[in-house]
């Protein structure tokens, strides 16, 4: 199992727990439990941005800055 396969098997569990807090949402009438799923969500949200932006991270080629500022060449 590669790295990739990691993250890409948490980030669908981290989806599947940002959907059920939703859906745990709709449901409560406590507000104190509403505030506790609505920060567990969020929690969850900021995971899954930042498996998305490691995803990106590894299958981005290397040194991409090259291409976005090219060395000059000298003289």
């Amino acid at each position: 199992m590669t790295e990739l396969d990691i993250l890409n098997d948490l980030l669908e569990y981290r989806m599947m727990l940002q959907k059920w807090y939703n859906h745990a949402l709709l449901n409560v009438v406590n507000p104190e439990a509403k505030a506790l799923f609505t920060r567990l969500r969020d929690d969850e949200t900021r995971a899954v941005l930042n498996i998305q932006q490691k995803l990106l991270r590894k299958g981005a080629p290397g040194k991409i800055i090259h291409k976005i500022f090219p060395a000059r060449s000298r003289p």
